[in-house]
């Protein structure tokens, strides 16, 4: 039989062409029933870019014009199949919290393993999404953590304490194979201006520790929204003298804790039912620091309120077990409370952002939730284009799981 098809070579190619397209066949066969099953929406969505094809490693993707710069938490590694790398600059882990001694801390004080250097550490499938990324041309960051004030305080204040911080940063880097990082220190309570010229100095610190070390490290940080007009441990027109980037964390503007519901990343309204707004932010930023080191950080998620009616911003109601509670909910949990709940979708005409309120069936109780969408969303990235920003950042990676269209969204903003 062997000798026989080796002889004949127009039956051997028709074999070969009819086992291709077998093969080809049972292949998107198993694609399209594993797609079947992602039910996002009424309609077939799919998590992998617009732009996959079973032959696009005979081709180079084009990669964004501007920075797109997203954070990938470690509650989210489990929704990292959906990540489309073809969309991103920057990838930062979320993170690794530090000790007031500069230490990283690995164990939490109940004695549990710390989640976030465990899958640093552990993570298979973080380990498969770093490499991935060195591939596809992605920087990969690991974010530092201190969000508890008496930690933040000693730290600030020992010196010898950055150097311990700056060698275990150094170590878990070169555990990955990476040269980057983002620090992310956010205080409970305003913070004085000693502390805060601490801060930058540490900042300064760090990112001239890593250059010396890697040459082409990048160092970012995290500001607050209202860094240039609240006290701050973020002051941005030292900071941005001294690191590579800054990512302001443009949203909850409102929050599950406020007085009343309402957009969690207003672009307007200042005045009118927030106290600040995107546009005043942009404003006060350009005033301070040059539009190319600055990330305009947005959210994928919003918040649900119990609330009074179903007015816009109507007043949030304490929550207890009876009724429930205000809570956060990820771009994909708003898009499942869309489609069980059903609701009229209203558009707030000064933040911009979309809103709808319904009754839960569970407690009887009425709840509103303003998140963010692709018309919300496009409306700041072009703030951002148009005010010469470096690009936008992320939080977060993996929450909108599944859904295909705020990638769709970047694609078109800065990739075309």
């Amino acid at each position: 039989m062997i000798n026989y098809f080796l002889y004949n070579n127009k039956v051997k190619k028709e074999v070969i062409i009819a086992s291709f397209l077998l093969t080809l066949g049972i292949f998107l066969g198993i694609s399209g029933t594993y797609l079947q099953r992602i039910e996002a929406s009424e309609n077939l969505i799919t998590p992998y870019s617009d732009t996959f094809s079973v032959f696009s490693m005979l081709k180079q993707q084009e990669k964004p014009k501007y920075t797109v710069y997203g954070f990938l938490p470690y509650w989210t590694i489990n929704k990292a199949k959906y990540l489309q790398f073809d969309k991103l600059t920057d990838l930062a882990y979320f993170g690794l919290n530090i000790n007031a001694d500069g230490t990283f801390k690995k164990i939490q004080d109940d004695g549990i393993v710390d989640p976030g250097y465990n899958n640093w550490r552990n993570n298979k499938d973080l380990k498969e999404v770093i490499e991935k990324s060195k591939i596809e041309g992605v920087r990969v960051s690991l974010t530092v953590i201190s969000h508890e004030s008496d930690t933040s305080d000693y730290f600030l204040g020992c010196r010898s304490c950055w150097d311990k911080l700056a060698d275990e940063v150094i170590k878990e880097l070169d555990y990955h194979q990476i040269n980057s990082v983002h620090l992310n220190f956010e205080y409970a309570d305003y913070t004085d201006g000693d502390k805060a010229d601490q801060y930058t100095e540490f900042s300064d610190f760090i990112n001239r520790k890593l250059d010396a070390k890697y040459g082409d490290s990048y160092t970012v940080v995290s500001t607050f929204a209202d860094s240039l007009v609240k006290p701050r441990v973020t002051k941005v027109q030292d900071l941005v003298n001294v690191v590579d980037g800054i990512f302001i964390m443009a949203y909850d503007f409102h929050r599950p804790s406020s007085d009343q519901s309402g957009p969690v990343a207003p672009v307007g309204g200042i005045g009118v039912h927030a106290e600040y707004d995107i546009k005043t932010m942009i404003k006060d930023y350009l005033a301070h620091a040059p539009a190319s080191k600055l990330i305009l950080g947005v959210p994928y998620y919003g918040y649900n309120w119990v609330v009074t009616s179903s007015n816009p911003n109507s007043a949030r109601i304490p929550g207890n077990d009876y009724i429930g509670f205000s809570q956060s909910q990820t771009y994909e949990n708003v898009m499942e409370t869309i489609l069980r709940a059903k609701p009229n979708l209203n558009w707030d005409v000064l933040g911009l952002t979309p809103y709808f309120s319904y009754v839960s069936p569970e407690t009887g109780s009425v709840r509103q939730v303003y998140y963010e969408n692709e018309e919300s969303l496009k409306a700041k990235y072009e703030l951002a284009k148009n005010n010469n920003f470096a690009g936008v950042g992320i939080w977060a990676l993996g929450y909108d799981g599944g859904y295909q269209e705020l990638w769709k969204l970047l694609n078109d903003e800065f990739v075309l």
